[in-house]
């Protein structure tokens, strides 16, 4: 290697290497007055500028449900993060996020865990429910009684939210609104 490109390389790396140990600056626990945002897309989260239900679907085969730690992320990254999983092809397109407080969450008997496993600043909204990740053949409905909790555990979900479409959303910077959630 040629002594300016090993200089150059030594010099980035003396910048970069602090970034990627930032993670260890961001607390594991989640406080109550942490705001964190839930990407939404179109059509899957949103109709008529306004949340369903969708919005807050689990991963299939778990109870949790993806968020981004907006105290620890910031607005810019999480635009980014949450534009990284548009899918055009079928036609899942980011439109703005969902605001909510740790707390509401808490009350409402849900949890919300670091899931730095995926990226420094993801969490994890765990809905508590065991009968989503036990084994079911696909397509295979929830019990009655479960079915239920997932509907007021998802409505408790949209009664905390503070949705902010996304003025912009085909840009690189957040121009919406102050990231506030429901009091």
């Amino acid at each position: 290697m040629v002594p300016l490109a090993r200089s150059l390389l030594r010099t980035a790396s003396r910048f970069l290497n602090p970034l990627f140990s930032l993670c260890s600056l961001v607390p594991v626990h989640a406080a109550d007055d942490e705001r964190i945002l839930r990407a939404i897309y179109s059509p899957y989260h949103v109709k008529n500028n306004r949340l369903k239900h969708q919005a807050y679907d689990p991963t299939p085969g778990t109870d949790e449900i993806s968020t981004m730690r907006f105290e620890y992320m910031g607005a810019r990254f999480c635009k980014k993060k949450a534009k990284s999983f548009e899918d055009p092809a079928n036609k899942k397109e980011y439109r703005g996020f969902a605001v909510l407080k740790v707390g509401r969450i808490r009350n409402a008997g849900m949890q919300v865990l670091d899931s730095r496993r995926w990226y420094c600043g993801h969490a994890d909204i765990k809905l508590q429910m065991a009968e989503l990740t036990q084994q079911r053949q696909p397509q295979e409905p929830l019990s009655p009684q479960a079915g239920k909790q997932l509907k007021d555990l998802k409505d408790a979900l949209l009664q905390a939210s503070n949705y902010l479409p996304d003025p912009d959303a085909r840009g690189d910077k957040w121009k919406g609104g102050k990231f506030q959630a429901q009091a």
